[in-house]
């Protein structure tokens, strides 16, 4: 016989009373094949709950989960039904659907959590939970601090780098500034800001008021000067999303780089109700401050259990601590909480459950693939395209432009010849759809398979397309996987390689993989700058070289002019550099450093224009800009006249 002392009892009775608070005590549940419905009734202290639920079993390989935006764009809404709907076609079962992330309702429809659909971002956001899904069904709840970071010509340093606020939102501040791709629609009115035009990676026109936003391209809208002063037609243009934790310690701020490159789908809302089946909420901490998040509403949830099922459902009129303790009971491994209220929706096989009093902006929608999908890595890393590969007569087709981008070719259309081309380094690779000829570099081959044209985008064979430009080409049957191989196959790519070698003191490595980005994108400037940079303290003919290409292609970068006309002084050239220096001085009047650079030449022992210097010292010192180190010097200087 066991006895408890009175001490004891308390923390025993208390522990009791918030079991039985939360007690799951009837279940009902409709199973299809490994994916049902099932309603849990618990008993709160002011009386019952149903929690209706819907168990997705991800080992199925042929299960995606998907993030379907209302109308397919931004800042649309439309009925949940339709939005679910949008997802199915003959090749795919939509199985269920549950409401996503959180919008707004009352004003311009515009999201607030991170949205990746389909492998490419379309909305981002820096504070709630993330849940994202990876096309081998693995399921990550993360709480991510997401920016953009962008480069003009392959410069990713300063002055050529750029950042946006956020992606396809509007905001009403005037120096906003905002990447806006094809899921915001077909065009954006910049109004007075400035409208970047990108084509192919290229800008095609500067411009202000109404623009367009192409399949192939997005638009930048920028209401800083500073940074629309960058662009010009015909400069490349490229941008990452960039992954970080969020560091929570002191607000919400960026923490420590995450990778996401593997994630297919992701949507965020929050806050996280459990983490490794233990609760972890708190709202306030990941930005949400709202009222109502503090008290009793209409929730949804997703999550995923011990055994491997997502687990997404609807319970009305509980806190978010009161769910938190429900989803425990249930043994759910890791949940997180989505926009609720009148937009909490659930559906099984086209059974609404749960049906909102509101059009919604999004939804996560489940469906079921006909056939296992056809996975593809490049150099182990996943990729994702707008249209799913398939197999052909043994053969996997692949969209024709996604893979050619990827493996850093440029893509284009002869309208007057209807001939597709794709262009990389020296190699030309033209065809045409329906044809299995191609043509390489001027000689026809032939193709097992012919290029087709399926979901309006032209697919071709994978292996014999990468093959062309170098790839090594195998099948993982058990993943249902292609493997390509391919040394420095993006210039981006490389060009982070090479930054990494050189910030590890490894200089030899550095300039040669700088030198193979030139290769692969011979007006790639940030390699050129990159060079010659290297070469200035070592050939200094060969950083003069690197410099005058890349001013042929960034003209008003200033600070490089400088280097290039020290450069040509120690090089003994001084006539060169004198010129370089006017051209400076007549761009930047009132920049002192230039007048001084030009006094400093013509008292060299090759010029010996000893009153010209005096000039050009005295014109310094009428720059408002001059600096006290500065004056002392040409002081010091026009001592000597």
């Amino acid at each position: 016989m066991i006895t408890l002392k009175a001490k004891n009892l308390l923390p025993l009775l208390l522990s009791l009373f918030i079991f039985l608070s939360c007690v799951l005590f009837q279940t009902t549940a409709q199973a299809a094949d490994n994916h049902f419905t099932k309603t849990v009734k618990v008993q709160l202290n002011d009386g019952p709950r149903e929690v209706k639920t819907v168990w997705i079993d991800m080992k199925d390989p042929r299960i995606r989960v998907e993030a379907v935006l209302a109308k397919g764009r931004i800042g649309a809404v439309d009925s949940f039904e339709n939005i679910y709907n949008s997802a199915g076609d003959n090749e795919t079962e939509v199985i269920a659907a549950i409401n996503g992330t959180f919008f707004n309702s009352y004003t311009d429809m515009q999201p607030a959590g991170n949205i990746q659909t389909q492998g490419r971002n379309a909305f981002i956001s820096n504070n709630g939970t993330s849940i994202g899904f990876t096309v081998d069904n693995q399921v990550r709840m993360e709480s991510l601090y997401t920016t953009i970071s962008g480069s003009i010509n392959g410069n990713w340093d300063y002055p050529y780098n750029w950042s946006v606020w956020g992606m396809n939102q509007v905001y009403s501040s005037a120096d906003a500034n905002v990447l806006f791709t094809p899921d915001f629609g077909d065009s954006v009115d910049a109004g007075s800001k400035t409208a970047i035009v990108v084509r192919n990676n290229r800008v095609i026109a500067v411009q202000k008021g109404l623009s367009p936003i192409y399949s192939d391209g997005f638009t930048l809208v920028f209401g800083a000067e500073a940074y629309s002063s960058l662009f010009k037609t015909g400069d490349r243009v490229d941008y990452k999303v960039n992954y970080h934790l969020i560091d929570f310690s002191d607000g919400i701020k960026k923490g420590n780089p995450i990778d996401w490159s593997n994630v297919r789908t992701t949507i965020g809302a929050g806050p996280t109700l459990l983490k490794n089946g233990e609760i972890s909420l708190n709202a306030a901490k990941e930005g949400f401050t709202d009222v109502k998040f503090a008290g009793r509403a209409q929730r949804s949830f997703i999550g995923e259990s011990r055994d491997g099922f997502l687990v997404m459902g609807t319970v009305n009129n509980v806190t978010l601590s009161e769910l938190a303790s429900i989803l425990k009971d249930m043994r759910l491994k890791n949940a997180m909480n989505l926009d609720g209220g009148a937009s909490s929706a659930l559906m099984f096989e086209n059974k609404i459950i749960t049906s909102p009093s509101r059009k919604l902006s999004n939804a996560i929608v489940i469906t079921k693939k006909k056939e296992r999908p056809v996975r593809i890595q490049l150099n182990g890393r996943e990729m994702f395209f707008d249209t799913d590969p398939y197999f052909y007569n043994q053969r996997t087709m692949v969209p024709l432009r996604g893979i050619m981008e990827a493996v850093g070719a440029v893509v284009g259309w002869d309208s007057a010849t209807g001939t597709i081309w794709a262009l990389k380094g020296d190699i030309r690779v033209e065809m045409r759809n329906d044809s299995n000829i191609i043509r390489v570099n001027g000689v026809d081959r032939e193709m097992d398979v012919p290029i087709q044209v399926r979901y309006n985008r032209t697919h071709v064979p994978v292996r014999f397309i990468t093959e062309i430009f170098g790839a090594e080409v195998d099948f993982v049957r058990e993943k249902n996987m292609v493997t390509i191989l391919m040394e420095n196959s993006n210039p981006t790519d490389v060009y982070d390689r090479a930054v990494a070698e050189l910030n590890s003191g490894n200089t030899a490595g550095a300039e040669r993989l700088f030198l193979e980005v030139l290769n692969l994108d011979s007006s790639h400037a940030g390699a050129m700058l990159k060079l010659a940079k290297l070469y200035a303290s070592t050939d200094k003919a060969k950083a003069a070289a690197y410099y005058e290409k890349y001013l042929e292609i960034q003209p008003k970068d200033y600070d490089v002019w400088n280097s290039l006309g020290w450069i040509y002084s120690d090089l003994g050239n001084v006539r060169k550099a004198i010129d370089v220096f006017r051209h400076l001085s007549e761009q930047n009047p009132d920049t002192a450093a230039y007048w001084i650079a030009l006094g400093e030449l013509h008292e060299h022992y090759q010029i010996q224009d000893y009153q010209a210097a005096k000039e050009y010292y005295n014109r310094a010192l009428n720059c408002s800009n001059i600096s006290e180190s500065q004056k002392s010097k040409v002081y010091e200087k026009l001592k000597k006249f």
